[in-house]
């Protein structure tokens, strides 16, 4: 293994491209998958206050200093190591540097989260240390292959899934129970808490009430939990991820406010409108020019 770098970049070309982007299955802003993160200088880190995500890294290339919630360690191409949902974490890389990211919620197979669920046990006698584990043979060839399609422009939802379901064998089939453990110690038979609830159900719900719904909690029960967990209520912070929402869709090339008002939940592109303007002093058309454009409204 190249310890500069675990992975080689050889160009290869994805044959019918055009029919591939324009699938209803193709991805182009990953949520939950693999993404790879390339940077060219310390200037360009990355900082999450709460993950959103479990994030598995696997470092490819450089050296990385990354924080998470109270452990701040070093780390170098060939190891990867889990950052779990919820939590808080920086990333500060060397001037050249890159890694591959699977955010993921738990594990596709029923029988991958079984054996999360049946590692609690012997998680509970390990002290855990946030350390990395070291990327061997195969997992290594295999991310060679998974870095190799995402940068030809691979991204169908079933590709990142097949993938997915691949890295769960390999880890299963080499590495001991004990490592496995160790890397999943921090999510390891943990019961989905109140704020890994919210931040998980949030993204599919359009108003405050639906998520309350889903909790199967009291409606003062909910709200009080919801100002102790987040610290702000919750209408607050759900008009927040509405508006960040709207912003990560304002940097797509093909987005059109049609698509904007019925991914959102707006009634009417009026009501929308009214929304933009209150929130951000311009009409939907206007942001999207703008965005398109080399000038930001926002910073």
């Amino acid at each position: 293994m190249n310890d500069k770098k675990l992975v080689e970049e050889a160009p290869v070309k994805l044959l019918y491209f055009e029919e591939h982007v324009t699938c209803r299955n193709y991805i182009v802003h990953v949520e939950t998958g693999f993404k790879i993160l390339r940077f060219s200088s310390e200037s360009e880190r990355l900082q999450e206050d709460i993950a959103k995500k479990n994030y598995l890294l696997f470092f490819l290339e450089g050296e990385f200093q990354v924080t998470n919630n109270q452990y701040e360690r070093t780390f170098k191409s060939g190891e990867m190591i889990l950052i779990p949902r919820s939590s808080f974490l920086k990333i500060i890389p060397s001037s050249e540097a890159q890694l591959l990211c699977l955010f993921f919620d738990q594990p596709i197979s029923n029988c991958d989260k079984l054996l999360l669920q049946t590692l609690s046990k012997r998680a509970k006698d390990m002290e855990y240390n946030f350390t990395s584990l070291p990327i061997i043979c195969p997992l290594d060839k295999y991310l060679e292959l998974l870095v190799l399609c995402l940068n030809s422009g691979l991204s169908c939802v079933h590709f990142h899934e097949t993938m997915q379901r691949e890295l769960f064998l390999l880890l299963c089939g080499f590495y001991t129970k004990e490592q496995i453990s160790m890397l999943f110690f921090p999510i390891i038979g943990k019961k989905l808490n109140f704020k890994d609830f919210v931040t998980e159900n949030s993204s599919k719900v359009h108003h405050v009430s639906e998520l309350l719904a889903l909790s199967n909690m009291g409606k003062s029960q909910f709200y009080n939990k919801f100002k102790e967990e987040f610290g702000i209520p919750a209408k607050q912070w759900m008009l927040q991820q509405l508006n960040n929402r709207i912003f990560g869709m304002l940097t797509d090339p093909e987005i059109c406010i049609k698509d904007m008002v019925a991914d959102l939940g707006f009634s009417s592109q009026a009501q929308f409108t009214v929304y933009c303007k209150k929130h951000f002093g311009y009409t939907p058309k206007q942001l999207i020019d703008t965005f398109q454009g080399e000038n930001k409204l926002f910073g």
